[in-house]
């Protein structure tokens, strides 16, 4: 009788515990849900202000590249379809729907680039690429944000309330910073596995960029140079 009541009591004991366990499992299951919905939630507000944007059609972006104690600028005008990209050595491409060209303006010559290499460089919607996430569908988002060592927190920059968005992607940890109240993205941070640190600083305005920003000089007066594709 007594064993009996023992096992009873050991039986009763094992119930405890794993009902316990399995709401342990519940509560971190329910938190873990939340934090990806609403990782989620932020991460698709950002890509819908940044899609109204890409409908300007009219941006400059001004990136400062950081590597190893050296920096390196580039300037991209992009209006009505045509962009232009300028290489801190005054060395700029220039894209439409049809033609790419690589300019120097210093020793007059030009090369023909090949459109679908060239128009990843300077598109609409370039600055988007910006922002994690931009190239997946809505599943690949979610799995994305969801994962627990990916996170969206909120950090000051420059006094700029700003998304902190951490991912961990191709053996390489991504750190953005995107502004609050504009959507834009404003700093970058990507360490590779090999201990490699690029660092990236964005000036991004809209609406700014004239037609003679991304004009196309007279190429009968420049020498052609042999193709680079």
């Amino acid at each position: 009788m007594y064993i009996k009541i023992c096992e009873r009591e050991i039986m009763s004991k094992k119930k405890k515990i794993l009902i316990i366990l399995i709401i342990i499992i519940a509560i971190i299951g329910l938190i873990t849900g939340i934090r990806a919905i609403k990782n989620f939630y932020i991460l698709q507000n950002i890509f819908s202000e940044i899609e109204k944007n890409i409908q300007k059609d009219n941006y400059y972006l001004k990136t400062v590249t950081s590597y190893k104690g050296n920096t390196s600028i580039t300037e991209i005008f992009y209006k009505d379809g045509v962009g232009k990209m300028i290489a801190e050595n005054g060395v700029y491409t220039w894209v439409d729907g049809e033609n790419a060209y690589m300019i120097d303006e210093n020793t007059r010559t030009y090369y023909d680039l090949d459109i679908q290499n060239a128009i990843g460089l300077v598109s609409n919607e370039m600055f988007a690429s910006f922002v994690p996430g931009y190239s997946k569908n809505i599943l690949e988002r979610f799995i994305m944000v969801a994962k627990l060592n990916n996170s969206i927190t909120t950090e000051n920059i420059n006094d700029k309330e700003c998304y902190k968005i951490k991912i961990k992607e191709n053996e390489a940890n991504k750190t953005y910073w995107i502004e609050k109240s504009t959507n834009k993205p404003l700093r970058a941070k990507i360490e590779f596995i090999n201990s490699d640190i690029y660092e990236y600083d964005y000036e991004l305005q809209y609406n700014i960029t004239k037609s003679q920003d991304v004009a196309l000089p007279d190429l009968s007066e420049y020498q052609k140079m042999e193709n680079l594709n």
